[in-house]
C-alpha cells in the first residue's frame, strides 16, 4: 500500500520540476546541441576562408606531403599527383567539387566510383592535411 505524503518538502519539489522543466522554460538539449554545431561549422568555414585567401595552412608543419604518400594516395594517384589507377589530382578542375571543403569531404568520405573514405584510417586532423597539400598544390 503506497502512502502519498504531500508535505512542504513534496510540494517544493513540484514546484521545482514545474519551473525548471522544458515545458516551461523552453531548454532543449537537442536545440542547444545544434546551436553549438552551427557555431563550430561557421567556425570552421571562417577558418578555411582565411586559409585560401591567405594561402597559409595555420599548422606549424606541413604534414600533407608525408600523409599524402604514405601508403593512402600516393598508390592510387601518384607520387607527384599526376595519376595512375585513380585519376590525376593536379586541377585545376575536379570531378566532385574544386574547394578545400569539398576535397576534405572527398577524402574523408569516399567516392561512388571506387575511391574508399579515409576518415576512420587517418582521422580529422590528417585527412584535412592531405587535404591542405592536393587544394594548395593545384591553386597554385
Amino acid at each position: 500500500m503506497a502512502v502519498l505524503f504531500l508535505g512542504p518538502e513534496s510540494s517544493s519539489g513540484l514546484v521545482y520540476l514545474y519551473l525548471f522543466s522544458p515545458q516551461t522554460t523552453g531548454w532543449r538539449q537537442l536545440a542547444q546541441y545544434e546551436k553549438k554545431m552551427e557555431a563550430h561549422k561557421a567556425a570552421v568555414i571562417t577558418h578555411e576562408v582565411k586559409e585560401v585567401a591567405t594561402g597559409v595552412a595555420e599548422t606549424k608543419e606541413d604534414k600533407g606531403p608525408a600523409i599524402y604518400g604514405w601508403r593512402t594516395a600516393a598508390m592510387c594517384h601518384g607520387d607527384k599527383l599526376e595519376g595512375n589507377i585513380g585519376p590525376s589530382l593536379m586541377g585545376p578542375k575536379f570531378i566532385y567539387g574544386n574547394t578545400l571543403a569539398d576535397h576534405i569531404r572527398v577524402i574523408a568520405e569516399g567516392t561512388p566510383n571506387g575511391m574508399p573514405g579515409f576518415q576512420k584510417q587517418l582521422g580529422a586532423e590528417k585527412v584535412r592535411a592531405v587535404a591542405h597539400y592536393i587544394y594548395f598544390k593545384h591553386s597554385k
